[in-house]
């Protein structure tokens, strides 16, 4: 009887053993749980640690610049007209309205522009050298390095303009010019 309980005994011990080598059910869905929290963790953290970057393309812009008009001085009016660039060299224009007009770095070279208008008009680079500005209206233009070279200042009002940054500009072209206008107000505005 002996043998048969210490067998039993042993049988009983070896199957407690085998118990605690393999986990029970509600073990393995414990730990399983437990590694699926830590996935969720790990992927949580590198999504914080790493965010996903996306680039977003922006669609190229072109800048498309007006089409010069040339064709306004055959009415002669170019009020507000795109004339940049433009090359009237020895033309006649004379009685010509470029009020307002932007003329950057137009070419006036030896241009007849007696009695033309040029009031507020952008002359930025512009090069008048031997052209007739005679009674030629320029007041409150843009002249910065607007070329003067030998042009002709008969009469021709300059009210409110930066003669200090225009090129070729001498004392006697100022001496016949007009510093105010000759109807209505007696001095430049």
């Amino acid at each position: 009887m002996r043998k048969i309980l210490i067998g039993s005994t042993i049988a009983l011990l070896l199957g407690a053993c085998s118990l605690n080598d393999t986990p029970s059910s509600d073990s393995q869905v414990t730990e399983s749980t437990a590694n699926a929290d830590l996935a969720v963790d790990t992927t949580l953290a590198e999504e914080a640690v790493a965010p996903e970057t996306t680039v977003e393309t922006v669609p190229e812009t072109t800048t498309t610049l007006p089409e010069v008009d040339l064709k306004c001085v055959t009415v002669l009016k170019c009020q507000f007209s795109y004339l940049v660039g433009a090359d009237y060299s020895l033309l006649k224009l004379e009685f010509t309205d470029f009020s307002v007009a932007n003329l950057q770095g137009a070419k006036f070279v030896r241009t007849n522009l007696k009695q033309t208008t040029f009031i507020r008009a952008d002359l930025t680079n512009a090069d008048f050298t031997g052209a007739n500005l005679g009674s030629a209206n320029l007041t409150g233009a843009i002249v910065a390095g607007a070329n003067f070279t030998n042009a002709n200042f008969t009469s021709t009002v300059i009210c409110g303009l930066d003669l200090s940054t225009a090129i070729g500009v001498t004392q006697a072209q100022l001496d016949n010019a007009q510093m105010f206008r000759a109807k209505g107000n007696k001095y430049c505005p």
